[in-house]
Parts: structure tokens; sequence; C-alpha cells
């Protein structure tokens, strides 16, 4: 199988198991604070707005440009989640809302030709395409998904 292909699949294996943790909740869980302040629908505004964040970059990428917006300084993550969480949707609205910016995240990976996927052999590291799935995705779904299953555990 192809770098990029196995590289989409880890993605869409570790989203289908977050969300598998949380599909059959009720939309009254969704409120619930657990994460510090932060409820469900926070954390899926947060986990949606890093991935519409990035979707861009794969464009970026095709034309040559740094990942990164140019405009853009990440170095203070508190108030990017911050913005996100402001921005959640209520109950399991805010699980569509998550489905779809995955959706649009994935369609743009899938336009990014397969040289940027892989491992580099010269620098023995994830090329551009692989980093960007495990950031903003892969490594967030399994992050999250350890939190959300302690989470559901507390309350049983």
């Amino acid at each position: 199988m192809p770098d990029k292909d196995e590289a989409i699949e880890r993605f869409e294996g570790s989203r289908a198991a977050f969300r598998g943790r949380i599909e059959d909740l009720p939309d009254e869980a969704y409120g619930e604070a657990w994460l510090g302040t932060w409820n469900l629908s926070q954390l899926l505004a947060h986990m949606s707005g890093w991935l519409r964040e990035m979707a861009p970059a794969f464009e970026r990428v095709a034309r040559g440009e740094r990942a990164n917006r140019p405009d853009a300084d990440y170095s203070d993550f508190d108030a990017w989640n911050a913005r996100f969480a402001e921005q959640a949707l209520p109950g399991r609205a805010a699980l569509e809302d998550f489905d779809a910016a995955c959706s649009d995240y994935l369609e743009q990976a899938r336009g990014l030709s397969e040289e940027h996927y892989g491992v580099d052999a010269e620098r023995a590291q994830p090329r551009i395409g692989d980093r960007l799935l495990e950031g903003t995705g892969i490594g967030h779904f399994t992050e999250h998904g350890e939190q959300v299953e302690e989470w559901l555990s507390s309350r049983s």
C-alpha cells in the first residue's frame, strides 16, 4: 500500500476509534464539564478548530510553501484553544461539526501528492503529509481519546 494511503488509513482509523467512544452519548453528556472547565462540545470544537486551521496547509505545501500560514503565530496554543472552544456547538451538533471538519481535512490530505507522504530517508523523519495527519489528527485523537476514556469511566 502506498505511503499516502497508509497515512490516510491511520488517520481514519484513529478518528473512528475516538469517535466510537462518544457516538452513543446523549445530548446532555456534551454539556458536562470534565476536562478542566471544558465539556465535550468544547473539546470537539477545539479539535475541529485545529483541523480547519490546518486543512489549508496541504494546499500551501502543494504550492511549495510552508505548511503554516505566514500570518499565524501558533506559539500561544492556549489562546487558539480558547478561541476554538468558544465556538462550540451544543450537544450532538458538536459531533456533526467535528465530522465535517474531519471530512474537509481528509479531502485536503487526499489532494496532496504521494511524494509528500512516507519517510524522508535522508532526514530520517516523516514527510509533511504524514506530519500534518499525525499532529493535527492522529496524535490529537489519541491524546483526547484517552482523556475521554477516563471521563467515561468516571461517569459509570
